[in-house]
């Protein structure tokens, strides 16, 4: 007979809960042009900003002035500069620094077992994850960078351009419950950005498989970890039939008696997680859904930004 943590580290592992009291898909629940709306706000915080090359490009930020040269249009000479120069017939041009457009792919886990909530006042975890998805596609795309999913019609694309998060939008809202797992990484531009967004309440083998996949190939992988409070603790009393989204059931005597080692299983799991991605050379952010998003994605940008 298993005991109390092992069949809770079960339960949690295969993704079961009390069921959604709604399967309404996101797409009908949460309109696209609200859900752009509010990842646009989000966005707008995250400061994304160019991505400089301390080399001399087409680039928006001043690098540096240099000595004009023959052959070169006139139109390139700053002549306010020219005219202020020591130096007698010399003439200056302002050099800008160049811009390479970095890429950012995103995977959004559309496991069913996302759609889910603890209590109505709250969204769904795949609904955090599709606004979080969007805010750091939209961000990525205000700061002149490429931004894709790894999931819908278009996996694996990438785009430019901030007219484009409605169609990267349209596409996350209609990303298949099938594309569980994370599709082949061959062909990925070099220093790709990777972010994985899902709760990641996983087997370890499979935490460590696609960790190990994305550590092959030229990517930057960078977790984002979606959980509801109703995961993180176990508060409930008495006799409890837990059914599965997935499948599964499995029902509990005095729930109550069982809080701390659900408690102690949970944490050893996110422990396990943060370790595995630590190992592998990859980030791991928390979020909460009762909480703010922006401190989760602000942290999520500083890590993809440090590697730059």
């Amino acid at each position: 007979m298993k005991s109390p943590t092992e069949a809770l580290r079960g339960l949690f592992s295969r993704k079961n809960s009390r069921p959604s009291e709604s399967m309404i898909a996101p797409a009908e629940r949460l309109a696209l042009p609200a859900l752009l709306l509010h990842a646009e706000k989000i966005a707008a915080s995250l400061q994304v900003g160019t991505h400089g090359r301390r080399r001399a490009g087409n680039g928006e930020d001043f690098w540096q002035f240099r000595p004009y040269n023959a052959g070169e249009p006139a139109t390139s000479i700053d002549w306010r500069q020219s005219a202020r120069s020591p130096i007698d017939n010399t003439f200056w041009v302002r050099e800008r620094e160049r811009e390479n457009a970095q890429s950012l792919l995103i995977w959004c886990d559309p496991s069913p077992s996302m759609d889910w909530r603890s209590a109505p006042t709250l969204p769904t975890k795949l609904e955090r994850a599709q606004l979080c998805t969007l805010a750091l596609a939209g961000a990525a795309l205000r700061g002149g960078e490429k931004a894709g999913l790894l999931t819908g019609p278009e996996a694996g694309r990438t785009f430019a351009g901030r007219q484009v998060l409605g169609r990267l939008g349209e596409a996350l809202l209609h990303s298949s419950p099938d594309e569980l797992e994370l599709p082949p990484l061959d062909g990925i531009p070099p220093q790709t950005d990777l972010v994985l967004i899902s709760d990641f309440l996983w087997e370890e083998d499979r935490i460590d498989a696609v960790l190990k996949h994305c550590a092959n190939r030229p990517v930057r992988t960078h977790l984002l970890c979606i959980l509801d409070p109703g995961e993180r603790s176990l508060d409930q009393k008495g006799r409890i039939r837990f059914s599965g989204l997935e499948g599964g059931v499995l029902t509990l005597p005095a729930v109550e008696s069982l809080g701390p080692a659900y408690e102690q299983a949970m944490s050893a799991h996110l422990a396990a997680l943060q370790g595995s991605a630590g190992r592998l050379h990859a980030d791991c952010v928390m979020h909460d859904t009762s909480q703010d998003p922006l401190p989760a994605l602000l942290a999520l940008h500083l890590a993809m930004g440090g590697g730059r």
